[in-house]
């Protein structure tokens, strides 16, 4: 079957950082309370289940060096290999079975003195 994965490049200063950007919380009612991430891409709804994220030592500005490892990396880096990296990059994330650039408000970078991330786009695989 053929599903939409949307990727994220930026920098942040660990993985700690990450999670916290990316951590989805819950009131007393136990309601979500969407993370910051969702909040600044004003992301649509998507699986919470299917996010794969990661913060490496070493910037890269090889997409096929940053996406190494990741599910369904074979497919992806071939359809993003021709993507043309502005600047080096620590941190990835991944959604799978969603489109960014359908789904939510396509706001394609945010980045303020702790950390920038940037939407590259929308690629597909087979699961």
């Amino acid at each position: 079957m053929k599903n939409d994965v949307s990727l994220w490049l930026g920098n942040f200063q660990n993985f700690d950082e990450l999670e916290k950007y990316t951590e989805v919380k819950y009131d007393e009612d136990g309601d979500s309370i969407p993370s910051t991430f969702e909040k600044e891409f004003k992301l649509g709804y998507y699986d919470r289940d299917l996010i794969e994220k990661d913060c490496i030592p070493d910037a890269e500005d090889d997409i096929e060096k940053l996406l190494i490892d990741f599910s369904y990396d074979d497919q992806l880096i071939k359809q993003f290999i021709n993507v043309k990296l502005i600047s080096k990059y620590n941190t990835i994330i991944l959604i799978y079975n969603y489109n960014y650039a359908n789904d939510g408000k396509a706001i394609n970078s945010v980045s303020n003195n702790e950390y920038e991330l940037n939407f590259i786009g929308t690629a597909e695989y087979v699961d």
